[in-house]
């Protein structure tokens, strides 16, 4: 009679909820959800296409640091920039904009040179953070309840 009461009282509590993932803490996931909704398997795709293209994108980055070319240098931070906002990775797309902004007001590369070794190494840490939120949303998805 107890049980009757509750459901009687608490419908929903009888229903079983949608699953909900719990996204690393570095992705915002407010904003996540305000472009993808809960569609859980696109985001995955979204992760999935970020991680195809990420090595080249990087790889574009160090390969004008390294020739010291500042023009390909901003347009390399410029073209990866966006990617982090597909990501929920808001703080990781500012940092790219800064740095974007600061190629424009340098005369040579050796002014960025502590500037560039925080975008590497903060572009290194989430290219892991995506790869594992890749992983566990895929292995999330391919279990039903």
């Amino acid at each position: 009679m107890y049980n009757e009461k509750l459901i009687h009282l608490f419908p929903m509590a009888n229903e079983t909820l949608p699953k909900q993932f719990i996204f690393n803490e570095k992705l915002d996931t407010e904003y996540l959800f305000s472009l993808y909704a809960d569609d859980y398997g696109y985001i995955e795709e979204v992760l999935f296409t970020t991680l195809q293209h990420f090595d080249q994108d990087f790889d574009s980055i160090q390969l004008a640091f390294e020739s010291e070319n500042i023009a390909d240098l901003r347009k390399a931070v410029h073209k990866i920039k966006p990617t982090f906002g597909f990501t929920g990775l808001l703080n990781t797309q500012l940092i790219c904009k800064d740095f974007e902004d600061k190629c424009s007001a340098v005369a040579s590369v050796e002014d960025l040179t502590n500037e560039y070794k925080h975008i590497r190494n903060t572009l290194i840490e989430v290219k892991g953070i995506i790869e594992s939120e890749h992983k566990r949303l895929k292995e999330f998805n391919s279990n039903p309840l």
